[in-house]
């Protein structure tokens, strides 16, 4: 089946949804579950469907980005370092895509709200919790693919401020969360008084020292987006060693288990959805890096994902076997708007531009 037919079944499966009442979040039982706020995947739904209208150039998709764009925008002054996945997809993908003046008004909104959430002790994007009945902060690899915001904030105004978080915390990242053979922690949690790192735990993860494998998805597609801001060579080397990891730690089908330390593999699930963010970005890696290691392991992934993982006739998702959060029991063995369906449709554009091109 070539990219073409794929992305028309893509399509078709978001016709199906277009009637829906809330944002699409994950399946249960191959059935989309959705969230009245759009949680934190919300923006991602909105994404679809501007790369459907994109694609298509049917109008019905860009009214139907508008109508949910208008839900979205009440979670503008939401204090979370998730504004990135919820207002880039949606308001500032929106307005590179269209040029209304009013998706960019609400998305540089969202990004000084983003930019409030800076720690100058830790260097670190983060979020106020609650630990040991004190407040603390904490942060998560995932931010990383949440700075694109202020990196698009930084080309729109020139204000060095979005250009500067960005930087610093992209290098925060690379000497708190990247350890020493380029896997990934998940979480770290630090003193809001001091600074102090507290803890490095993983949420998602197999174990505090384990590899997530879609946190290191998010830490390969963060680092070359980072690289192609700063032309910092330390963020190119940064991907390419968090790549490298990625494809050696893969099975033969090219999509990883949830973990890649989980000691009961191969008779754990896989998480598609990390093989789609890790798509993306080893396609975007190849283009800057031109070591075609990258783009080959893209392409095997790619192909798996298509023959492999689509959903069936009668489930809602298109990517089938994505893991969202094991260690509860939560959308495991189900379909992921946040990253499998999103990315793949991502991973999918690009490789057609450059087929087309060659």
């Amino acid at each position: 089946m070539g990219w073409d037919s794929i992305l028309n079944e893509v399509i078709r499966k978001t016709d199906k949804n277009i009637d829906i009442k809330e944002f699409l979040h994950i399946t249960m039982n191959g059935k989309w579950t959705t969230t009245e706020d759009g949680d934190w995947t919300g923006g991602f739904w909105i994404g679809l469907l501007w790369i459907s209208s994109n694609i298509t150039g049917n109008d019905k998709y860009k009214k139907e980005a508008y109508k949910w764009l208008d839900r979205l925008k009440e979670r503008i002054n939401d204090r979370t370092f998730d504004l990135g996945f919820l207002f880039y997809p949606s308001f500032a993908f929106g307005y590179k895509l269209t040029g209304d003046e009013y998706l960019r008004e609400i998305a540089l909104e969202a990004t000084n709200i983003l930019s409030t959430l800076f720690n100058e002790k830790t260097g670190f994007v983060y979020n106020e919790i609650r630990l040991n009945g004190k407040k603390a902060g904490r942060t998560i690899i995932d931010v990383m693919v949440n700075l694109p915001l202020l990196w698009w904030a930084y080309e729109e105004t020139d204000n060095e401020k979005y250009y500067n978080i960005a930087y610093t915390h992209s290098k925060r990242t690379i000497k708190e969360f990247i350890r020493k053979d380029y896997s990934t922690t998940h979480v770290i949690d630090f003193d809001l008084e001091n600074g102090e790192i507290i803890r490095k735990i993983t949420v998602q993860g197999y174990s505090n020292d384990s590899g997530w494998s879609r946190g290191q998805a998010w830490a390969i597609y963060g680092f070359i987006l980072a690289y192609k801001t700063y032309k910092d060579a330390v963020f190119l080397k940064a991907a390419e060693k968090l790549a490298e990891y990625f494809m050696s730690n893969l099975p033969q089908d090219y999509v990883p288990y949830w973990d890649f330390n989980n000691p009961e593999i191969p008779n754990v699930v896989k998480d598609s959805s990390a093989a789609a963010i890790a798509c993306s970005g080893l396609l975007s890696l190849y283009e800057v890096s031109k070591k075609r290691k990258f783009r080959e392991c893209a392409v095997n992934i790619l192909n798996s994902l298509c023959n492999n993982y689509l959903a069936e006739e009668g489930k809602d998702g298109i990517l089938k076997h994505g893991c969202f959060r094991k260690p509860k029991n939560t959308g495991v063995d189900e379909s992921l708007m946040c990253g499998g369906d999103y990315y793949f449709m991502e991973a999918i554009m690009k490789i057609r531009r450059w087929e087309v091109c060659r």
